[in-house]
């Protein structure tokens, strides 16, 4: 895919991110927004030719450059941060979004918005995983849909895929009987 768009390309991707997200600053302390400044469509994954939604926000050229000195890891954390923060002081809620973007004559609901929430399940157990070496079974259901904005039912049928046969989590216990999620 092209790095960059045509002008009425990224004017379409620009009016979806401030239907998501709002037309101001990402960053949850900066409340820049036109015309004040011009926002810059941030990608969180540090790969301009990633255009899918879940990676692309918008920041003030402050915020955007700081970010862009940052680590992958380093920028998708902040990003996981920013999108709570903001979520609970400016009620910015990305399940009720999905639910709107959804077109209901095509495929089920539930099946468009597991390939939005899949994902970014995924980039967090594996981010919360390798940081602090283990998660409890518990905190990966309830703090992963909290944290992605999905059902629990939904995070732990996520979760058995991701401590399946074929896949790099395991279940295990830990000394004090807990039931915890690790690499193989």
């Amino acid at each position: 895919m092209p790095n960059r768009f045509q002008i009425n390309q990224h004017d379409i991707v620009y009016r979806f991110l401030v239907a998501r997200d709002g037309e101001r600053c990402f960053h949850p302390s900066c409340n820049m927004k036109p015309p004040e400044v011009v926002l810059q469509i941030d990608h969180a994954d540090n790969d301009i030719t990633n255009w899918a939604p879940e990676y692309l926000h918008l920041f003030c050229p402050k915020h955007n450059l700081e970010l862009r000195h940052k680590t992958t890891a380093e920028h998708l954390r902040l990003i996981r941060e920013y999108s709570a923060k903001n979520e609970r002081e400016r009620g910015i809620r990305s399940t009720n979004i999905v639910k709107e973007m959804v077109e209901f004559q095509n495929g089920s609901t539930e099946m468009k918005a597991n390939s939005y929430f899949e994902i970014n399940y995924r980039d967090w157990i594996y981010t919360t995983v390798k940081e602090q070496r283990f998660i409890t079974k518990t905190d990966a259901l309830n703090a992963g849909a909290e944290v992605v904005g999905c059902s629990t039912l939904t995070a732990s049928r996520y979760l058995a895929k991701l401590t399946s046969s074929v896949s790099n989590l395991k279940e295990t216990k830990d000394a004090a009987g807990r039931i915890v999620i690790t690499f193989r």
